[in-house]
């Protein structure tokens, strides 16, 4: 018989790869593991660098969208106190204007409405977490001032123009502001430069000739008002069903990367018992082996 020179160098290269294998094995049963360096399975590493990225997008808005939700709830009730000011001075102006008022009473009507026009002001005013509401994207300057010292007295806007946005994970644009220049003060439905003419028509004690087409414009600034406290509302909708959505989908995404790189213990343990006993048995050949010389192998 003759003897396979490479015998023994096969055994242990054999004995090498089931070391490594029961470390291996070992390893992924008590880190839980199956994938802990890239090198273990590099596709199943880059898909779980691709899902822990999605996983992060979809916390970073659920956690943004709790902000988000409390401000256009902020604003929603603001807009709502808007409402009922406005609904009270156009019920008062329509009183003065019935001609069965005496110029006391006129007068009185016109403190009413200037303590509506401060209202509306104060609520123009309105800040969130130390924001302003209605400045577009100043935040840090307050919207509105009004100046008695004229007649009528003059609100003046120092807020910008702009919108604010929020994006989902999915790239939708959320419009979570709207400047107080297009709700307060805007061309055709001015509310707080109307206000403060009406304060001024009846001040006096008498009704003027422009008070019912400042009535009028009142009325349009309560229809336009009401018209972007509906953007707003729905701009609100649609960040609790976004954010319920990225949360499902957070959950989601975690539960697929646990079982993409999670190690199945079950099966792990029997493949390493296999191993185990592969590696005693090849370790009691290798032992008979070295127990023997090379004149027994070739007199067999």
């Amino acid at each position: 018989m003759r003897a396979d020179p490479f015998y023994s160098l096969s055994l242990n290269n054999s004995l090498d790869s089931l070391t490594s294998l029961q470390d291996s094995l070992t390893s992924q049963l008590s880190s839980g593991l199956a994938v802990s360096s890239p090198s273990d399975n590099p596709l199943a590493a880059s898909e779980d660098v691709a899902l822990g990225s999605a996983i992060s997008q979809d916390d970073a808005y659920v956690q943004s969208a709790t902000t988000l939700e409390g401000r256009l709830q902020t604003s929603d009730s603001a807009l709502g106190g808007v409402v009922t000011q406005l609904t009270s001075a156009i019920s008062l102006a329509t009183g003065g204007m019935n001609g069965t008022l005496d110029a006391s009473n006129l007068t009185d009507i016109s403190s009413q409405l200037a303590s509506i026009r401060d209202q509306v002001v104060s609520l123009a005013n309105t800040s969130y977490a130390g924001t302003y509401l209605f400045s577009g994207t100043a935040g840090t300057t307050q919207p509105y001032t009004n100046d008695t010292s004229t007649s009528p007295a003059t609100a003046t806007y120092a807020g910008d123009d702009n919108q604010q946005y929020a994006e989902t994970p999915s790239g939708q644009k959320i419009a979570v502001s709207i400047p107080g220049s297009e709700i307060f003060s805007a061309s055709g439905a001015d509310v707080l430069g109307t206000l403060n003419k009406l304060v001024a028509d009846f001040a006096s004690g008498t009704a003027s000739s422009s008070t019912a087409a400042d009535l009028a414009s009142l009325s349009a600034g309560l229809s336009n008002v009401t018209s972007q406290r509906a953007v707003l509302g729905s701009s609100l909708s649609t960040v609790q069903q976004t954010s319920s959505y990225a949360s499902t989908d957070e959950t989601n995404l975690e539960a697929a990367q646990s079982s993409l790189v999670s190690a199945n213990t079950a099966t792990v343990a029997t493949q390493l018992s296999s191993t185990e006993t592969q590696s005693q048995a090849l370790m009691s050949v290798m032992s008979s082996i070295s127990s023997k010389s090379l004149f027994d192998y070739m007199q067999s």
